[in-house]
């Protein structure tokens, strides 16, 4: 059962890093949000787990079913590291 849940870590991870520089990048392209808003969501980066969902969901850029899951994926990576640092899964 570890390898698998390694595997999905790394998986997680890998897309986790891709989908907080597609989450930068389209909150950079948005004409339609002011420059304060766009300081603001570039600003929370730092609470990514909770603000590219948020963003996903509650930000409004249209992101299609799979970009909205895949939201979720740093999420799931965090939660995995902290599950195996703190032993959870050996």
């Amino acid at each position: 059962m570890l390898p698998l849940i390694w595997a999905l870590f790394a998986i997680c991870t890998v897309g986790g890093f891709i989908t907080i520089a597609a989450y930068w990048l389209d909150v950079q392209d948005r004409p339609d949000i002011t420059f304060r808003a766009r300081v603001a969501w570039s600003v929370g980066i730092f609470l990514f787990p909770v603000t590219i969902p948020a963003y996903a969901f509650l930000g409004g850029p249209g992101w299609p079913r799979f970009l909205r899951v895949a939201a979720f994926l740093p999420a799931v990576a965090v939660a995995l590291f902290f599950a195996f640092r703190t032993g959870l899964i050996n």
